[in-house]
């Protein structure tokens, strides 16, 4: 009987847990031909989002891997850590797309530390019920998205990682 009790116990502890840390939503990733938008149209409409800069700072210097663009005529939000820099001004996010452009012109987060050369791509962020929040733009294989987990019915919160590190956003 006490095995049984003890038992039941952690059979209730597992299901609350994974009731709890369901994931709310997905990054989507598209193919050049089927991206709904391109890197380019977010860089050229940049004042349509608000914008933020998350850096790996583990690197002299911090290195930029994600940038989230929330659409600014829309109810949803995107959460984001105190660690995050906002794009305020023009002449703030032309600094960081020249920062990033590569010599053939097209818009880049450099990430050579591994010797690959890594694309950046663009992912959409959806929550339930597919229900669009935003774009990312992360240097693949460089970044692990993660999740999208829901805050609220209109605010989700976003993870990943640095592959081969802890750090987590």
């Amino acid at each position: 009987m006490k095995d049984l009790k003890c038992f039941s116990l952690m059979l209730i502890a597992v299901l609350f847990a994974m009731g709890c840390s369901g994931t709310y939503g997905n990054y989507i990733n598209q193919s050049e031909s089927e991206t709904k938008v391109t890197k380019r149209e977010l860089i050229e409409n940049w004042s349509d989002y608000d914008i933020w800069l998350c850096y790996h700072t583990a690197y002299e210097p911090d290195r930029l891997i994600v940038i989230i663009f929330d659409p600014k005529n829309d109810d949803k939000e995107i959460l984001v850590e105190s660690s995050y820099i906002k794009v305020r001004s023009q002449s703030m996010w032309r600094e960081k797309v020249n920062a990033n452009m590569a010599s053939d012109g097209e818009f880049t987060l450099f990430w050579d530390t591994y010797g690959r050369g890594y694309t950046t791509g663009v992912q959409e962020i959806l929550g339930l019920d597919n229900q669009f929040y935003g774009y990312v733009i992360h240097q693949q294989y460089a970044v692990s998205l993660q999740r999208v987990d829901l805050v609220d019915e209109n605010t989700v919160s976003l993870f990943w990682r640095v592959p081969g590190t802890r750090e987590r956003y």
